[in-house]
């Protein structure tokens, strides 16, 4: 009761009191206390990770065809232009861009290498390139960068490139890869292959590493035994590639020493390396490099198998009964096998590179400690490749 008069009396006071000017005015309302901070502050996006980002050239048209895939569907990308593997010179091609691809035509021919930059607004950019380089001469010659590794980082572009012969590059070739730096080819052939499809660099100064021819015995090469059986068929040509691709391991290790050991020193990089097809013996050492890097089985398998995609290799080694073949050729030879025995020559199996890599680890453990020991790449090496070759 006591509490009601005091309330009644209050509010009477109150009423009377406002139409009296010795009253002063009642005091403002007291500020509603602030919210807790964590509510009060707006909630900021998740960031939007760009995955997955391929860039192809349409050598016919000219032009250059972005994908990619983002965490977020619909979220807005802003697509740049780069000259420089860093993307350090990038300028903008596109902004807000909400679908997942992107055509974009420079209006001549590639006289440099294009990287291109997906930048999300909340969200750190991805760098991508052509993994094949858009060469009029060329034979699989492609950029190992991109890659991602177990532990989160990236292989950087322009660093390293993997190729078959060199030999039908053009003028124009030459001046696009002017601008790649490349200060190293390290030539896996024969002096026999090096002669009949010669190398003739004119893209800059390089230190063209070449190596003294494996011995082999012709008698024992299994492809030779294959072949030699009337009764041969694609399965046992196919066998025999597996069984030779055990044998690149021994075959190539001076070179594989050798391109591990500038990687490791740096000083004539970026670096290209090539065979002949640009599948088979620079596949086994693309394979071993990315492996070096931390790159995912996976990864390593798929670059391998890509050379098969790219490249037409029927035609490449002249099977397709479209030129006539010289008899001094390197190709001659195939021409006279029944094509379907000549077929698993021409492919790049995931089961020839996974043969590799299971004759490694049943007698080394692994792919690392086969290149520790047998390549005599160091702990200190092998950690200066990696902060050399990724970001």
């Amino acid at each position: 009761m006591k509490h009601i008069l005091q309330t009644s009396a209050l509010a009477l006071a109150l009423m009377t009191g406002a139409c009296a000017s010795q009253v002063e005015a009642p005091a403002e309302p007291a500020e509603a206390p602030a919210a807790p901070a964590e509510a009060a502050e707006t909630a900021e996006p998740a960031p939007v990770e760009v995955e997955t980002v391929s860039v192809t050239f349409d050598q016919e048209a000219g032009a250059y065809t972005l994908s990619w895939a983002a965490s977020e569907a619909g979220a807005p990308v802003d697509i740049l232009v780069a000259t420089s593997p860093d993307g350090a010179n990038a300028q903008s091609l596109a902004v807000d861009v909400t679908e997942t691809s992107f055509t974009w035509t420079p209006g001549a021919e590639p006289a440099e290498r294009h990287y291109f930059l997906v930048d999300p607004e909340s969200g750190p950019a991805v760098i991508a390139a052509t993994r094949l380089l858009p060469l009029e001469g060329g034979r699989n010659f492609r950029d190992l960068g991109g890659y991602q590794t177990e532990d989160g980082r990236t292989v950087k572009w322009g660093e390293l490139y993997r190729s078959g012969v060199m030999n039908r590059l053009t003028e124009e070739d030459y001046a696009y890869l002017a601008s790649l730096e490349i200060a190293s080819v390290y030539d896996l052939r024969t002096s026999q292959e090096r002669t009949s499809e010669p190398t003739q660099w004119a893209a800059g100064e390089i230190e063209y590493v070449t190596f003294a021819d494996p011995e082999e015995d012709q008698d024992a090469n299994p492809l030779v035994q294959v072949f030699s059986d009337p009764n041969a068929t694609p399965e046992m040509v196919a066998a025999m590639m597996t069984e030779l691709y055990s044998g690149i391991l021994e075959q190539q290790a001076p070179a594989y020493r050798a391109m591990f050991d500038e990687l490791a020193n740096g000083e004539d990089a970026p670096m290209a390396f090539n065979c002949s097809a640009g599948k088979d013996r620079t596949g086994v050492g693309a394979a071993l490099i990315l492996s070096a890097l931390g790159v995912p089985r996976e990864t390593v398998v798929s670059d391998y198998a890509l050379s098969e995609q790219l490249v037409d290799y029927a035609k490449e080694f002249e099977l397709t009964g479209e030129e006539e073949v010289e008899e001094d050729s390197p190709y001659a030879f195939l021409r006279q096998l029944p094509p379907e025995l000549v077929m698993p020559l021409m492919r790049s199996d995931p089961a020839y590179i996974e043969a590799v890599f299971a004759d490694i680890e049943a007698e080394h453990g692994s792919v690392l400690a086969f290149i520790q020991t047998e390549l005599d790449v160091t702990d200190a090496e092998l950690a200066s490749i990696r902060e050399r070759l990724l970001d």
